[in-house]
């Protein structure tokens, strides 16, 4: 397959595709944090939590509340599976609404044949599920997950590794973009050293955002996002 001279995205979910403070979500870490690490009352919103990983979270507020390091990363997959099992049970009670501009954007990248990809702090069955329900999935052939590191810059080679395998080819590091909503998502990109499109629609605006490589007000801003992922 001839890639199309665009670079290739990699969309965040959480306030850059769909509408966050997912309360299902939520409520799956307190479920993990009770059944895996025992704890009662440990909860996502003691930290700021837009733009890290999933396993980081579990980790650093089982930390806080006295688990040792070693046992906090011993417990995590169990703690993750514990977290989809959650989710998947509860998921029709969740909202999986699209942000302004997501659709126009992605059909028209769709129709430039550019494959599209998800980095994301979810967990991978549950942002995978997410982006079924919200009726965008079949937009994305590929994507790295919060699941499958413990720090959000290690998801840029495993969405590289994965690209790869699906079109057996190489393909440079540069020809790579993030697209989020949060100052971590601006600092993935550059310890990965790849660009970054950050979307001031969410939690952050323009100014908590600024030195991201282009900012837009929203997803809307369809032309300059493409303008800028032209090769």
């Amino acid at each position: 397959m001839s890639l199309p001279n665009y670079k290739i995205p990699l969309f965040d979910i959480d306030w850059t595709l769909l509408e966050g403070g997912h309360t299902i979500h939520d409520d799956a870490f307190t479920h993990a944090y009770e059944t895996i690490y025992q704890l009662k009352g440990a909860s996502i919103h003691e930290v700021e939590h837009n733009g890290m990983i999933d396993s980081q979270i579990l980790m650093l507020i089982a930390q806080r509340h006295g688990v040792s390091e070693k046992k906090a990363k011993e417990k995590v997959a169990e703690a993750l599976t514990a977290m989809v099992d959650y989710f998947m049970k509860h998921a029709d009670k969740g909202s999986y609404k699209v942000m302004p501009g997501v659709k126009e954007l992605l059909e028209e990248l769709r129709l430039l044949n550019i494959p599209l990809g998800l980095l994301t702090g979810n967990i991978e069955e549950i942002g995978w599920e997410k982006v079924r329900r919200a009726g965008i999935k079949e937009y994305f052939t590929f994507g790295a997950f919060g699941s499958l590191a413990y720090k959000r810059v290690d998801l840029i080679p495993i969405a590289k590794k994965r690209l790869e395998e699906i079109l057996k080819e190489d393909i440079p590091l540069e020809r790579f973009v993030i697209i989020g909503d949060s100052p971590l998502d601006i600092a993935c990109a550059r310890a990965g050293n790849i660009e970054v499109i950050a979307v001031a629609a969410g939690v952050y605006k323009n100014h908590h955002l600024a030195e991201a490589d282009l900012v837009v007000d929203s997803l809307e801003e369809k032309d300059k996002i493409l303008e800028f992922l032209r090769i």
